[in-house]
């Protein structure tokens, strides 16, 4: 058998067994739609803030000492990747809890450790973008209330128009790595012709 044909067979086979492999590895919806965290603003006495100086200062009152985005940090707090939306989207309603607190409930008014008004708004911009963020279902709401109930929601299907681009890109990826190979091979071969000649 013609060695280009054994290489060519060598590659379709790995070729035909990933592409089931990818589709099932990618059955969720793998596509980023995620904002971009500066365009993601709360508005506060005439200022804008944005979700980037929410992070800082979220990590400056060491919010996730306690609580969790998209399950990172501790657990002794609820998560809060969905907080902006358990207070109906409310800015103002959101940055006045975190001042005041539920002493009570364990959360401590976050005003007596120094953070201020324009400090609680940052931290609000952030938690609205976490609250875009596609977390494919991620968490669900037992998170909130620790009921017991399950924090994840089943797997998107994968569309048939994702199909397409799978198979294409291992294709693509195993013409390429083919091209090498052979061009590599008829290089090996015109040497030895030289040499021979």
């Amino acid at each position: 058998m013609n060695r280009y044909r054994l290489m060519l067979i060598g590659l379709l086979i790995p070729t035909l067994l990933m592409i089931p492999y990818s589709v099932i590895s990618f059955y969720t919806d793998f596509a980023n739609k995620n904002p971009d965290p500066l365009s993601v603003t709360v508005e506060f006495r005439g200022k804008s803030y944005d979700a980037v100086e929410g992070k800082k200062a979220f990590e400056q009152y060491q919010c996730m000492g306690c609580h969790t985005i998209v399950g990172n940090g501790a657990y002794f707090a609820p998560d809060l990747t969905r907080a902006y939306k358990r207070f109906g989207e409310n800015d103002a309603a959101l940055a006045g809890f975190m001042l005041s607190g539920t002493p009570a409930k364990g959360m401590p008014p976050m005003s007596g450790r120094g953070m201020g008004d324009e400090d609680a708004y940052r931290v609000v911009a952030f938690l609205k973008y976490t609250d875009r963020l596609d977390t494919n279902g991620w968490p669900g709401e037992g998170s909130w209330d620790r009921d017991g109930s399950p924090d994840s929601a089943g797997a998107k299907k994968l569309i048939g128009a994702d199909i397409w681009q799978i198979i294409l890109g291992i294709l693509l990826f195993n013409l390429m790595v083919f091209a090498v190979i052979l061009n590599y091979e008829r290089g090996k071969e015109d040497a030895g012709r030289r040499k021979h000649e």
